[in-house]
């Protein structure tokens, strides 16, 4: 797959789906094939604190000990790449691809999240704006298939 890059310019197509504790998740309305029935999640960050604050490293030296046989989760520079690389290596490979998403890491500038965060500033819950903004330190955001549509309509189903 070409690696993906999300820039300013492409901020526009992504629309605010909603959000949980530490992603605000956003749904394509653009026309690139890469895109259509995918939501992309964006890590947040606590106001009251810093994108730099609490960076443990990725893995503990325990962790590292149970998980030495994975992938390449021993080389995973953060948490958000470990739960990633779990979900693709430890997840999908018991549970079967059919039931597990693992989705894709995409690069995204500086500027695609700050667009962004302008973008959904008024769509989101005030107290979540309150909380917490999105992370405009991050250089990648989570790609995954939109579970909330049927391609197929939902009279496929009944």
């Amino acid at each position: 797959m070409v690696e993906l890059v999300l820039e300013e310019k492409d901020a526009g197509n992504w629309i605010y789906r909603g959000e949980g504790g530490l992603n605000i998740v956003l749904a394509y309305k653009g026309s690139s094939p890469n895109f259509i029935g995918k939501v992309l999640r964006v890590r947040k960050v606590k106001r009251n604190g810093s994108e730099f604050e609490k960076a443990p490293s990725a893995l503990s030296t325990h962790e590292c000990l149970v998980w030495e046989r994975v992938g390449d989760l021993l080389s995973a520079s953060t948490k958000d790449i470990v739960n990633h690389m779990y979900a693709k290596h430890v997840m999908s490979p018991l549970l079967g691809s059919q039931h597990v998403d693992p989705g894709v890491r995409v690069q995204v500038t500086k500027e695609f999240l700050e667009c962004v965060h302008k973008g959904v500033l008024f769509k989101r819950p005030s107290w979540r704006v309150d909380n917490a903004r999105v992370n405009t330190l991050h250089d990648s955001a989570l790609l995954m298939s939109d579970h909330s549509i049927f391609p197929h309509g939902i009279n496929a189903f009944f």
